[in-house]
């Protein structure tokens, strides 16, 4: 670097050290990381840079205050103490309130506003006196704080400790008492003031106390065309830069030069930054050449760290990363959600997949996905009983096992021991979080007691036992923590609302750490705070400017965040502030000293090129984002010429930068050559042939999607080779068939190719909806059992249906099995299972007014055949004989009339239109086998098969077809399983049969409105079917028009 590329604070640093080259020397700066990065711009330059020392106010406060603290018995508290001070006066100020303003205290908005509102009271000396005396806008709000800030101010007293508003009363009492001079406490000979800090309130006094007795402030760049805030400390040096002139580009002299002004804009954050990095490569620049700006360290910082380890650039980031770029982070953040979430299952699922959590002796613990897809099997769902519960029976279960009819000793204790060995992974990961975890409410906020921050800290500390050891900052994110969380159960133990509490921690946990270098050694603890050699280095506007490189990137320089909207506070809005007096900024000072300070530090840039950016597109919002006024300033003072507009900003930004690298550009890494070699000029190529030669995988999977919309049926229709001896049930005794697979056979062979042949089945993660606690196929589990326990206990008691008692003895059966389900199933909320019971008794009432009016003489209840040990009834059908079992809802006994197979429908009724015939075209064949069923185990014969729909839903319909009707089911069995023998699973060719199908998303079927279904397949289906071209359709062509 050169000396021309340090800003004039250097040089004016330098000029005092000349002149007191020995002496004491105290920086008095904004922040540490601002005066570090000043010492450290020094220590680059000729001359001598020995005998600094660098202070903010609150610590330099505190040296002066010592004696005083120690007269008065005070102890100054950190920034932990005086958090959980001010969240415990507001605790006692919301309990006083009752309602209004004190039921937002759970958020932690309102927190971190009502924490600021009374800080700021404090710093600008507005006492409960003060606060009383005034008439605010709102008099509930103002009586809301000065109960919070009396509180606070009784709390301060009672436990003798002293805020940093106190720190500075008292050091500016003990500057009085050493007159004209600097106390020896002080420590310093020189003392220099760095320009921008803030001389308001108790700040701005202890500012010109010093300066009374001689403390200097350091001449620094001017700003031009813009009036120095009343409330910001400044000394101009004579000779402004070009940069000075943001604000007044027609006032820059000709001989004044502005370096070189590059711009443009992005698709997004990722894409601005690697933009930021090819323009460094194609420069030739070194790392430690260049700095990085921006408005929102967060969201740039950790763009950046990700983007970084992936290129391997070694980073400093002038306020470290959120905690969360950690392990330990993430799993902080994770169970706090967890809990906040009613203990919903899916968080830990992404933990145990990441390998976030390991059991106690991870040395021999099954893998992180075999843990993860154990964890999965369980159908924990949501709810903190369901975790023991499930564990705990799928333990019981596994122990229990026996092994499987083809299965041999030794394969089945190796699975029943990795079962129980993944189980007991589980159980020791999860129990002792749960068991240190207080008792909280659930999702819908039902339950729970009022509970401490230490307490939720204790759940916590235990879940992070099962966090796996590692170095480097996860090591120090993981130390950090601990030393957060044995503060917090030290001190926070008042019992406060579960989210307040929750609220509390959170906000103990917003830490910062420094970032992880690329090839550092396990011990490395990260990336220094200030910039270093060898480091790209990243800085806020507070920090920005300082480091003196000569190569500087503002990012993210949108009209959101530069300067940003005037935004009122809302705890102590503007007109407040105005009537309680001068210490308290108005949003629109605010707002003009955010403009004045960004162009200090622009004023300070001696570089020799600038670039400035912004994301031009909001994904989150999916908006487009404007630039930021700055940018047009540093267009027209760039070009000289005050007239431009925003639509020459606009030709200037060019083309918006996406992911693909333009032509001829520097290419990172293997992704840019990829993206390189699918680009011509400005036109992006589709690329799929290059894509496809080089992932022989994906080729196969492209093909097949292609293949599946058009073409010749084949295996990517389900169209595969022939094999009758395996998987036609004619010819293969060991396949059992049931009623639900014939008629997945039926509707779609491809369904029944998914479901019966390659035996696929869809995740089975019961999903939260807070409206609704069963899904379908469970409540129509219960119904039916519920339907069975009635008809059969009503009997045995001698309960006739058309009394009371039967109704009531339903009822009651339903009670019983809600009891039993809600074990076994998570229930949302108490809201939720009132609605949905209520529901169901309505749709057992409709029950027993069908049993009422059709009667119920049955003869057997679920009648199972072929499950277990029984033995499956066979079936004659074209081409040889088939095996069944099922389970028939009813038999009744109607006399001379013959027996009558009912079985139950708890959803609408459809599919039963006019020229739908018996058998829908293959799709109903359930009464058919069951009444074939009931002939072979009860004798007699069979009259009809039944459909019964005794909900509101179904209206109580029933739908009859006469034995007549049945009797061709084994021809048309016959033409189903021709299609099986051949091979030919070719899809439905009604778009319908799609929208209940598990299958519908392999196959691209999708809900559309009005119950509407789009199935490409089913489309390509029956085009084919209604040619009679192909041989492959022709089984499926018989069985739709068998009853014609």
């Amino acid at each position: 670097m050169t000396a021309t590329t340090a800003p004039h604070l250097v040089d004016a640093i330098a000029a005092v050290s000349s002149r007191h080259r020995f002496a004491r020397k105290l920086i008095v700066a904004p922040t540490f990381g601002a005066g570090r990065e000043l010492v450290r711009r020094l220590s680059l330059q000729d001359g001598g840079w020995v005998g600094f020392d660098i202070s903010t106010i609150r610590p330099l406060a505190l040296r002066l205050a010592r004696a005083g603290l120690d007269s008065s018995s005070l102890r100054p508290i950190d920034a932990f103490e005086n958090q959980a001070l001010l969240d415990d006066a507001l605790d006692r100020a919301v309990a006083a309130e009752g309602r209004g303003l004190g039921e937002l205290s759970e958020g932690v908005g309102f927190r971190e506003r009502v924490h600021g509102a009374i800080t700021a009271l404090r710093m600008a000396e507005v006492g409960p006196e003060r606060l009383d005396s005034v008439r605010l806008a709102d008099w509930s709000k103002r009586l809301f704080l000065l109960r919070m800030l009396q509180q606070y101010e009784r709390l301060l007293d009672k436990q003798h400790l002293a805020d940093t508003a106190l720190v500075l009363k008292l050091a500016l009492a003990a500057l009085e008492e050493e007159g004209n001079q600097f106390p020896p406490a002080l420590g310093a000979d020189v003392v220099l003031l760095v320009p921008g800090m803030t001389t308001r309130g108790l700040k701005g006094r202890m500012l010109a106390a010093l300066q009374a007795r001689g403390a200097v402030v350091l001449e620094t760049d001017p700003v031009i065309g813009l009036e120095t805030p009343d409330a910001l400390l400044w000394n101009r040096h004579g000779e402004p830069g070009g940069f000075s002139y943001l604000y007044a580009p027609g006032n820059r002299p000709a001989d004044v030069a502005v370096c070189e002004i590059d711009m443009f804009r992005a698709a997004s954050v990722t894409d601005e930054l690697r933009e930021v990095i090819r323009r460094v490569a194609e420069r030739g620049l070194r790392l430690d050449e260049v700095e990085i700006v921006t408005p929102d360290p967060a969201t740039y910082g950790s763009a950046m760290h990700a983007l970084s380890t992936r290129l391997g650039i070694p980073v400093t980031y002038a306020v470290g990363l959120p905690v969360e770029r950690t392990r330990p982070g993430r799993v902080v953040r994770a169970y706090l959600d967890w809990i906040e979430q009613g203990f919903q299952a899916n968080p830990i699922r992404r933990l145990l997949e990441a390998g976030d959590l390991q059991p106690k002796r991870p040395r021999d613990a099954p893998a992180p996905a075999e843990l993860a897809r154990r964890f999965r099997t369980l159908r924990i769902g949501w709810g903190r009983k369901r975790y023991r519960t499930q564990i705990k029976a799928a333990l019981a279960s596994a122990e229990r096992a026996s092994p499987g009819k083809w299965e041999t000793g030794e394969v089945f204790r190796h699975r029943q021991e990795r079962t129980l060995a993944e189980l007991e992974a589980l159980k020791s990961i999860l129990f002792p979080a749960l068991k240190a975890t207080p008792k909280v409410p659930d999702r819908m906020g039902e339950g729970g007691a009022p509970v401490s921050p230490a307490e939720l800290a204790r759940g916590l500390r235990a879940f992070l036992r099962r966090v796996p050891a590692s170095d480097g900052p996860d090591r120090t994110a993981r130390d950090r923590i601990g030393q957060v969380l044995e503060r917090v159960e030290a001190t926070l133990r008042r019992r406060t609302n579960f989210r307040a509490a929750v609220t509390i921690l959170r906000r103990h946990l917003e830490i910062r750490i420094r970032a992880h270098t690329p090839g550092a050694t396990p011990d490395d603890p990260g990336a220094p705070w200030s910039s270093e050699g060898g480091h790209l280095h990243l800085s806020d506007l507070e920090h920005g400017g300082f480091t003196g490189r000569p190569a500087i990137f503002i990012v993210g320089a949108d009209a959101d965040h530069l300067p940003g909207a005037p935004a009122q506070d809302p705890v102590l809005m503007d007109g407040d502030r105005r009537v309680l007096g001068a210490g308290l900024p108005t949003s629109t000072e605010l707002l003009r000293e955010r403009v004045f300070t960004f162009a200090a530090l622009l004023a300070r840039l001696r570089s020799s090129h600038l670039t400035m950016s912004y994301a031009a597109w909001d994904a989150t919002e999916a908006r487009a984002v404007s630039p930021a006024p700055m940018l047009l300033q540093a267009l027209r003072l760039s070009r000289r010429d005050t007239h431009l507009t925003f639509q020459d900003l606009h030709e200037a930004l060019g083309a918006v930068v996406c992911r693909v690298p333009p032509e001829g550009r520097a290419l990172l890494d293997r992704d840019d050559i990829w993206l390189s070699n699918l680009g011509s000029g400005d036109v992006m190529l589709r690329g799929v042939d290059q894509v496809r030669a080089a992932y022989p995988g994906l080729d196969a999977g492209i093909g097949m999607r292609i293949e599946r919309t058009s073409g010749q049926p084949g295996p990517a229709h389900g169209v595969i080779t022939a094999r009758p001896s395996e998987l036609d049930p004619r010819r293969n005794p060991a396949l059992v068939m049931s009623a639900s697979r014939l008629e997945d056979l039926g509707a779609c062979p491809l369904r029944y190719l998914h479901s019966t042949v390659l035996r696929l089945y869809p995740p089975d993660d019961p999903e939260l909806d807070p409206e609704r606690w069963l899904d379908p196929r469970r409540r129509g589990g219960l119904l039916h059992e519920v339907f069975e326990r009635t008809l059969r206990e009503g009997r045995e008691r001698g309960i006739q249906p058309d009394g009371v008692p039967f109704e009531e003895l339903a009822i009651e059966t339903l009670g019983s099995a809600v009891s039993r389900l809600k074990r076994e199933v998570p229930v949302p909320g108490e809201g939720a299972l009132l609605r949905e019971v209520a529901g169901l008794e309505d749709d057992v009432r409709s029950f027993v007014r069908m049993i009422r009016q059709r009667g119920a003489p049955w003869q057997a209840l679920e009648m199972r055949f072929g499950i277990g040990d029984d033995e499956p009834i066979p079936l004659e059908v074209t081409g040889g004989t088939v095996r069944l079992r099922g389970a028939i809802d009813r038999v009744d006994d109607r006399g001379i009339e013959g027996m009558r197979v009912v079985d139950y429908k708890t959803g609408r009724a459809w599919g039963f239109d006019k020229g739908t015939g018996v058998f829908n075209g293959g799709r109903r064949l359930q009464h058919a086998v069951y009444a074939h069923a009931a002939e072979a185990r009860l004798g007699g014969m069979a009259a009809a098969g039944e459909y019964h729909y005794p909900t509101r839903r179904g209206e109580n319909q029933a739908f009859v077809f006469d034995r007549l009707g049945l009797a061709a089911i084994g021809e048309l069995l016959g033409h189903m399983f021709d299609s099986v023998a051949e091979g030919s699973f070719v899809p439905t060719d009604q778009e319908n049969d799609c929208k209940f199908c598990d299958f519908a998303d392999v196959c691209r079927a999708r809900n559309k409105d009005y119950g509407k279904v789009s199935s490409p397949l089913a489309l390509w289906s029956e085009e084919h079917l209604n040619t009679g071209v192909q041989p492959a359709f022709a089984p499926l062509k018989r069985v739709r028009t068998f009853e014609d």
